[in-house]
């Protein structure tokens, strides 16, 4: 028998999925993105219909006894991973951010000079 939430996220995860193939098809998205995204969203679709599987799975490679911890710890370490990538995101536009405002400047400075 189904509990509640094994239907409705896997039907959530398809309305993500469907949404980054649209992105990808409209090319607003690259291929890499839709990999990592499809290979996500499936992972959540399969961890939704065998739970206790996945999370048993999850201790005994990290060496915890209990498999909700593992599952806590696991979560906790992707989210950690996701803010370092945030950030790094956020100093790659900060630094393109800067070049394009020095260009801009020495464009209009060449044009007061003129």
């Amino acid at each position: 028998m189904f509990e509640l939430y094994q239907i409705i996220v896997p039907l959530v995860s398809l309305v993500f999925i469907w949404s980054l193939l649209q992105r990808f098809w409209r090319g607003t998205a690259s291929w890499q993105e839709t990999l990592v995204g499809m290979f996500f969203w499936v992972a959540v679709i399969l961890f939704s219909f065998f739970p206790d599987f996945f999370s048993n799975l999850i201790a005994r490679v990290f060496g915890i006894k209990s498999n909700i911890n593992a599952v806590i710890f696991f979560c906790l370490g992707l989210i950690f991973f996701f803010q370092y990538k945030l950030f790094f995101l956020f100093k790659q536009q900060q630094t393109a951010l800067t070049e394009l405002t020095r260009k801009i400047a020495l464009q209009d400075h060449e044009k007061r000079k003129e």
